[in-house]
């Protein structure tokens, strides 16, 4: 094992080639593959010849929403980040507790940040969405089968034929007004199962401006 300060711990492997080669793992390790009778000085110098590409390589791999200490995290939730021996996670009525340990790199550190969101919003979101979406859709006479939570990357929910609503925890994140936006989008698809003209009237006519509040949803991503 190796530890640089600015990429935090190497996993160093032997092999039988000839080359140093370098590897990032996707969940952030980053492993060097090293010949048989390679001295540590020439490791290290290999590192430091690499650390440039691999922090491109690092930022690259991680283009998620990025969380600091002391933000909040949804409706409930304040994250706190503090330094320790070992990772650990601890999620309580209203604060993220994460535990980072010294050698862990950016992208090792940005995931269990991340995953530790996650867990609170998803925890957030049982508890508001369902309950949210059955007010919107009892108020405005629409009808649905059931609702599920999902991490999507790429959607804030979604509505099938069978009339599942899907709904992504990451909307936890967002203004009310856009949640309502995208509670009563999907709600509307189990009448019109695209995005005819009659879709934007009908979802107009429960909130208007909606075609507004479509256009600002596009600042955000849905990937946590």
């Amino acid at each position: 094992m190796l530890y640089d300060e600015q990429l935090g711990s190497i996993r160093l492997i032997h092999n039988r080639g000839r080359y140093l080669r370098l590897n990032i793992r996707t969940n952030g390790e980053i492993v060097v593959s090293v010949p048989m009778g390679v001295s540590q000085r020439r490791i290290e110098r290999f590192v430091a010849e690499s650390r440039q590409s691999v922090l491109c390589s690092l930022e690259k791999l991680d283009n998620r929403r990025q969380f600091k200490d002391g933000d909040m995290i949804g409706r409930e939730h304040q994250l706190v980040l503090r330094q320790g021996v070992r990772a650990g996670v601890r999620v309580n009525a209203s604060q993220i507790i994460v535990t980072i340990p010294p050698n862990y790199n950016q992208l090792q550190i940005n995931q269990l940040i991340h995953g530790a969101v996650a867990r609170a919003l998803k925890k957030e979101a049982e508890h508001y969405l369902p309950r949210r979406l059955y007010g919107l859709a009892l108020k405005f006479g629409y009808h649905y089968q059931r609702v599920r939570l999902t991490f999507a990357k790429s959607r804030w929910g979604s509505c099938s034929s069978s009339g599942t609503i899907s709904l992504n925890v990451g909307l936890m994140l967002l203004p009310n007004e856009l949640i309502d936006y995208v509670l009563l989008h999907e709600l509307a698809h189990t009448k019109h199962m695209n995005h005819s003209a009659e879709f934007w009237a009908a979802l107009d006519k429960t909130l208007p401006g909606a075609k507004q509040l479509a256009k600002r949803l596009r600042d955000y991503s849905p990937y946590i």
